[in-house]
C-alpha cells in the first residue's frame, strides 16, 4: 500500500524549520477544498446510516436518549457504551440541540469525513514538500475512504457512523503532530483518541511509541518494545489459555473468522504482507526523515501484531487475545499506505501526465463506487434522512417502528443479517424495538464481552428455524421468552395475525 522512493531528493526539516514553514500552515483555500470535496467522498462511497456496526451504536444512542427503550435486550445495547463517551456525546449534543436522529447521523457523518481528509491532508503536509503531492495523496485518500483492511473486517473510514468516524481522524492528527515532534498536542491527541475508542487508541499509542523511537534513533529501544509486547502478549496466553469460558462464548469467538490468522487465506494474508514491504523499499530508498519514520514505524507495529497474532490468537486458546484483535493494528497502517502512495502517484503523474492521474482518480473511485453498490444491494446507495427505504426489511423496520408499542419484543430468525437481501441493516437501530438476538451482530458484541454468552446462546437457540417451525413450536418456544411480535420470512407457514406483508417478510403478532 505505500511506494518507494517517495521525495528522494527533498532535504529534511529540522525541528526549528517545521515550526515555522508557512506549508504547514492550513490555509483557509484548504478548509474550502476539503469542504467542497466532503460531498463527492459521500457521493461515491455512499451512507447506511443503520446497517453494520452502525446498527450497534445507533441503538445505544436511542437508548440513552430514551431509557424506555430496549428495556429487555439493553445489555446488548449499553454494554459497548461503557467504554466510550461517543454515544453519550452523540446523544447529548442530539438533545441540547433538539436534532433529529436522522439528521444528526448525517451531519456527524459528513463532519467525520471532513476531519479525515483533514487529517490526511495535515499528515501530507509532513511528509511532502510540494502543495500538489499533499493534494494528490488527500484526493487518493478520499478514493479509497471504503478500502477493506486485509481480512480484519474493517474498512479504513465506514459508510456510516460510528466512534471510529471519529477516533482515525483524531489518530491522523496525531500522527501529524508526533511527526512535527509536539508532544503536547500529540499526547492532547492521543488523550481524545482514548475517550472516543479506547480500543483503537491502543493501537494508535503503539505506532506512535514507534514513531517516536525511531526519530530519536534509539533503535535498540524499539527492539526491546516489541520484544517486550511480544512477551506480556506470551505471558497472558499461557496465563489464560485454560481459564474457564462462559457457556456459548467460544462458539460466539469462533464465528469471527477474522479475528483468527489461520483462518484467513492465502490472499487475506497476502494483505498484510505486501504494504510492508512496499513501505520497507520505501524507508530504504528515500532520503525524507519523515516518511522514513513513517514507514519503519509502520513495519514494527505490523510485525509485531502479525508475530501475536500467529502465535497466541487461536482457536483452542483462551480468547483474551483474540478480543484485543491485534491485526486491527493495520488499519492505520494501511492508511498511512495510502497516503504515501497518492503523493507518490501525484509526484509522476502531473504536468503532462496530469490526465493520466486523473483518469486514475477516476478508474479508482468507480471501482470503490461499484464496489460499495455490491456490498449493500438493496438499500439505495445513499439513504438520506427521511426518504422511504428501499431495502424490503427496512420497510418492515419502519413499519415496526410507527404501528407497534414501544415495550414489543421481537424474535427474527438468528441468521436474518445473512440474508443478501438484508444487508446488515441493524433491526433495533431502524425499528427502536426489542428483539432476542441475532447470529452475527450481537454475536460480535459476545465475542467482545463473553459475560453476555450464556444470554446470548439460550436467545439464539430459540430462533434457530423460527421461519420454518409450526405454529405451536413458536408458542412453546418464544412466549416464555416475553416475545410478543414476530418477523418471519413472507414463505412462512403461519396462520397468526400479520398486519405488515412485503414481497420479503411479515410482520406478525404472537398470540
Amino acid at each position: 500500500m505505500s511506494s518507494p522512493l517517495l521525495e528522494a531528493n527533498s532535504r529534511t526539516l529540522t525541528l526549528p524549520e517545521r515550526a515555522v514553514n508557512p506549508r504547514l500552515v492550513l490555509a483557509i483555500s484548504n478548509v474550502t477544498g476539503l469542504a467542497l470535496l466532503t460531498p463527492f467522498v459521500l457521493l461515491i462511497h455512499g451512507y447506511h446510516p443503520y446497517a453494520d456496526d452502525a446498527g450497534i451504536y445507533v441503538a445505544g444512542i436511542r437508548k440513552i436518549m430514551n431509557p424506555a427503550l430496549f428495556t429487555v435486550d439493553s445489555s446488548f445495547v449499553l454494554t459497548h457504551t461503557r467504554f466510550s463517551i461517543f454515544s453519550h456525546l452523540f446523544a447529548g449534543t442530539l438533545r441540547l440541540f433538539h436534532i433529529p436522529l436522522e439528521l444528526g447521523l448525517l451531519a456527524a457523518y459528513l463532519l467525520s469525513i471532513f476531519a479525515f481528509l483533514l487529517g490526511c491532508f495535515q499528515l501530507a503536509q509532513r511528509l511532502f514538500d510540494d502543495v500538489q503531492l499533499q493534494w494528490g495523496a488527500t484526493l487518493f485518500a478520499g478514493a479509497l475512504f471504503t478500502l477493506p483492511v486485509a481480512a480484519t473486517s474493517l474498512w479504513i473510514m465506514d459508510p456510516y457512523v460510528t466512534a471510529r468516524s471519529f477516533s482515525t481522524p483524531l489518530s491522523l492528527f496525531a500522527l501529524a503532530s508526533c511527526l512535527d515532534r509536539d508532544w503536547k498536542r500529540t499526547a492532547m491527541w492521543l488523550l481524545l483518541t482514548v475517550i472516543m475508542h479506547p480500543l483503537m487508541a491502543a493501537y494508535l499509542a503503539a505506532l506512535l511509541v514507534a514513531c517516536i523511537l525511531i526519530d530519536q534513533n534509539r533503535w535498540r529501544s524499539l527492539g526491546a518494545a516489541a520484544l517486550a509486547s511480544f512477551a506480556g502478549c506470551a505471558a497472558v496466553y499461557a496465563d489464560t489459555r485454560h481459564a474457564t469460558l462462559p457457556d456459548g462464548y467460544q462458539e460466539a469467538a469462533l464465528s469471527r473468522s477474522y479475528f483468527f490468522l489461520s483462518s484467513w487465506h492465502w490472499y487475506e494474508v497476502a494483505g498484510l504482507i505486501a504494504p510492508m514491504l512496499l513501505m520497507l523499499v520505501a524507508a530504504l530508498r528515500t532520503h525524507h526523515r519523515a516518511v522514513r519514520n513513517l514507514c519503519v514505524a509502520c513495519i514494527a507495529t505490523g510485525c509485531t501484531a502479525c508475530a501475536v497474532a500467529a502465535c497466541f490468537v487461536h482457536t483452542n486458546g483462551s480468547f483474551l487475545l483474540a478480543r484485543i484483535q491485534p491485526l486491527r493494528t493495520f488499519q492505520l497502517i494501511y492508511l498511512s499506505g495510502v497516503i504515501l502512495l497518492g503523493g507518490f502517484l501525484a509526484r509522476h503523474l502531473r504536468g503532462r501526465r496530469a490526465a493520466i492521474g486523473a483518469a486514475l482518480l477516476i478508474l479508482v473511485s468507480s471501482l470503490m463506487l461499484l464496489v460499495q453498490n455490491q456490498t449493500y444491494t438493496t438499500s439505495a446507495h445513499v439513504e438520506w434522512p427521511f426518504a422511504a427505504p428501499r431495502n424490503p426489511w427496512q420497510q418492515a423496520f419502519l413499519w415496526i417502528r410507527n404501528n407497534t408499542p414501544q415495550d414489543a419484543v421481537f424474535a427474527l430468525d438468528s441468521n436474518y443479517t445473512t440474508l443478501g437481501s438484508e444487508d446488515t441493516q441493524g433491526f433495533r437501530a431502524t425499528a427502536a424495538r426489542s428483539a432476542l438476538v441475532d447470529q452475527l451482530k450481537d454475536g460480535g458484541v459476545v465475542a467482545i464481552f463473553p459475560q453476555l454468552a450464556p444470554r446470548w446462546k439460550s436467545q439464539r437457540d430459540l430462533e434457530i428455524g423460527l421461519d420454518r417451525i409450526s405454529d405451536q413450536e413458536r408458542i412453546a418456544r418464544l412466549r416464555p421468552a416475553g416475545v410478543t411480535w414476530l418477523l418471519l420470512s413472507a414463505g412462512s407457514t403461519t396462520r397468526f395475525d400479520c398486519p405488515y406483508r412485503n414481497s420479503t417478510v411479515a410482520v406478525c403478532r404472537l398470540p
